[in-house]
């Protein structure tokens, strides 16, 4: 996007909401002064004809002698027989413009007026106008939309009016004018329409063949068009065919460039009151302790927009600003994107743009935005595994301008791989997690606390129950280890004693780490717990069953198999959500819309959940393996009391599976005692918050036992 003209798009405060064509003069107020206006013109329309040109000619001279602007146009294959020549001796090769005489390089509006078809041929040629094609399967292309952007702001005209001289001078047509700094449903609108037309300009859209103009008439699939009858459902369906046959490639265009808009807290946000009160606070607790820190907030309680809100406190007082979130996983990745355009920012998700070269090319065309003006705050998305590179480090130090990292899950980052090497690059800090303390990590949580500052603000799970989360039911159900699988966890235990040596300060080494692993491995494979989860399956109304979740295990991929198996067999509709279907974007994203919507009963899954990814639908839980690891239980907790209104949720259900030895009344042995305690640790912790925890059918009477068994 090049800058725009020294009044900007702000200027054009006379601009009407509606225009009724041919009284209402739109091309005077609206269409002229917007070129004059913008830096970056975008149109897509079903028809076009160079005649317009001169119509446009006052503004559109201006926009063209600004730099290299260009205007991006996404037409229809269906043009007038003299349009489609000059676009064809437009596509002529680069020698015919080397050529030209250097007069005939500047436009003029007076040649945009008498030589149109002359005119346009030459603008292309010059890549000052690119014509891409739009080509449906059985449909017309037929929006109409023109979008003016500069200073980081939109102004978007759209409505019945073809890229015509007709469509603007004579016939009755309406266009609506939503102008993105007006309030949030005006930049709704722009920002909609600005993606919709980057998703057609890259060819994303599946019912949508777009490929370049040269391209389309190489291959032939421009026709010529004079009548006064639309084009035949026979011949969009003949060109999309042979389109498709062809096989275009998305055009080379792999990093789109976001449209900046201006930087605001949406006004319906409402964090300083209410049942969301909590955010006010631990924005201001952050910006008081200097613009840094951690916030340790419950899952579910809205660390992401706090985070946002954050940085707009940051951008007040430091402009320009580039912010960058590091999240762990894809899915939690593109929910960042999702939550973060509300704030009037385009994140740029470098998880889509390919490898290290693409990398590099989009933080260039980031950096470049922020140095010239055109944006006053961008923000750049990446995984935790891109943000420990060397390499993105030095192209982040690069930046000559205000630096904020946003660390979602930060506890991830008390790894070596980060904490050993941080980048210092970034200005400003912040820390995200329900749990930022490492268990059974406290050199690494002393880093992580180095870095990003101490934890500034605390929500507790606890706090967040009953106001921003809903409460939920905790039943337990023990599952007995047979005699062949106790005599394995002893065995084990026997070998990890013996070789207790290899702990050093709490961390061991390779072999004592898998020797506990496979202790841990057997406890949440134990055999009875498939036999238990269908017998409580068979008591639920499985027709009705909807929005549940099973945990399976993570150590060992037999039982997440025999789940889907048991699901299967029952006729239940389910999916796994596995790091397998996560790798791919589209799928994911099919997998939890369906199961939002119910049309998928069951998601099946192992830790792929654990951590920020939002689906608020989940009223129900079968966890049948846990690990030890205290983060893991706040985090699934987490997962399901978040509040959903679509479906009127108003509470959710656990069912939590304890692995224990048989012969439980019985007098056990010390180290017994110690496997039934790892399991009463987490069974006292999820029973301390539940909303059934006296009742009868509740957790309290197998906790009672338990405790019995463990120090009695």
């Amino acid at each position: 996007m090049q800058v725009a003209g020294a009044a900007g798009l702000s200027a054009l405060e006379g601009v009407r909401p509606l225009y009724f064509l041919p009284a209402d003069p739109l091309s005077e107020e609206v269409l002229i002064p917007g070129f004059r206006a913008a830096g970056s013109v975008d149109c897509m329309v079903g028809f076009f004809s160079s005649a317009v040109l001169g119509s446009l000619a006052p503004g559109l001279a201006t926009f063209l002698a600004r730099g290299d602007s260009k205007l991006r146009l996404i037409v229809s294959p269906f043009l007038r027989p003299e349009d489609r020549a000059a676009i064809d001796d437009g596509t002529k090769s680069p020698e015919v413009v080397a050529a030209e005489r250097l007069e005939d390089l500047i436009v003029t509006e007076d040649m945009l007026a008498r030589h149109t078809l002359r005119c346009l041929s030459h603008l292309l040629r010059a890549g000052r106008i690119e014509i891409r094609i739009a080509i449906m399967e059985d449909a017309l292309f037929h929006p109409k939309v023109w979008l003016f952007a500069g200073d980081c702001k939109v102004m978007a005209a759209h409505g019945s009016s073809n890229l015509t001289a007709a469509g603007i001078r004579k016939n009755f047509e309406q266009i609506t004018v939503s102008r993105s700094w007006e309030d949030a449903n005006q930049r709704y609108i722009t920002e909609k329409l600005g993606y919709q037309f980057e998703r057609l300009w890259n060819n994303r859209e599946d019912s949508c063949k777009v490929i370049s103009a040269p391209e389309a008439i190489t291959q032939g699939l421009l026709r010529t068009y004079g009548s006064d009858e639309p084009p035949t459902e026979d011949e969009c369906r003949a060109l999309f065919k042979k389109a498709q046959e062809l096989g275009f490639p998305a055009p080379p265009e792999p990093v789109p460039v976001p449209t900046p808009t201006a930087f605001s807290v949406p006004s319906w946000l409402k964090y300083d009151e209410g049942t969301f009160e909590h955010q006010g606070r631990a924005v201001k607790a952050w910006c008081e302790a200097g613009f840094g820190g951690v916030l340790e907030m419950a899952t579910g309680s809205g660390k992401t927009i706090t985070a946002m809100i954050c940085a707009h406190r940051l951008f007040e007082a430091r402009k320009p600003l580039l912010i960058v979130v590091a999240a762990p996983y894809v899915p939690l990745i593109e929910q960042w994107c999702e939550e973060i355009e509300p704030f009037g920012l385009k994140p740029v998700n470098l998880t889509t743009v390919g490898g290290a070269s693409q990398r590099a090319r989009a933080l260039s065309q980031v950096r470049r935005r922020l140095r010239t003006g055109i944006s006053e705050a961008e923000v750049v998305v990446v995984s935790h595994d891109t943000l420990c590179t060397q390499e993105f480090t030095d192209i982040i130090a690069g930046f000559d301008c205000a630096r904020l990292l946003i660390a979602d899950e930060a506890h991830n980052l008390g790894r070596a791989s980060f904490s050993d090497n941080p980048p210092e690059c970034y200005d400003f800090r912040l820390g995200l997690s329900a749990t930022p303390v490492r268990q059974y990590d406290e050199d690494g949580t002393e880093k992580l606390f180095a870095y990003f500052g101490s934890v500034v603000f605390r929500f507790t799970l606890e706090e967040a129950i009953g106001r921003c989360l809903v409460e939920y039911e905790y039943y337990l159900h023990p599952v007995y280890l047979s005699a062949a699988e106790m005599d394995a966890w002893f065995e084990l235990t026997g070998k990890i004693k013996q070789n207790a040596w290899r702990d050093d300060g709490g961390k061991p080494d390779d072999f004592l780490a898998k020797l506990l692993r496979d202790r841990r491995a057997l406890l949440e494979t134990a055999k009875g717990k498939i036999a238990l989860l269908a017998q409580l399956l068979d008591k639920e109304d499985l027709k009705r069953l909807r929005h549940t979740l099973i945990y399976a295990t993570d150590k060992a991929p037999a039982q997440l198999d025999e789940v889907n198996r048991l699901l299967q067999d029952r006729s239940l509709l389910f999916h796994q959500l596995t790091a397998e279907e996560t790798a791919d974007r589209k799928k994911t994203s099919r997998i939890i819309k369906s199961f939002q919507q119910g049309e998928i009963q069951v998601l099946t899954a192992k830790r792929v959940l654990d951590e920020g990814v939002n689906i608020p639908q989940i009223c129900r839980a079968y966890v049948l393996a846990s690990t030890t690891v205290e983060r893991q239980w706040v985090q699934r907790r987490g997962r399901l009391l978040r509040t959903c209104s679509a479906i009127g949720k108003k509470y959710s259900v656990i069912h939590d599976f304890l692995a224990l030895p048989p012969n439980m009344d019985k007098d056990l042995d010390p180290d017994a005692r110690s496997l039934v305690r790892s399991e009463l640790k987490r069974a006292q912790e999820f029973a301390r918050l539940a909303m059934n925890a006296g009742r009868d059918d509740g957790p309290l009477a197998v906790i009672h036992e338990l405790v019995d068994a463990a120090y009695m």
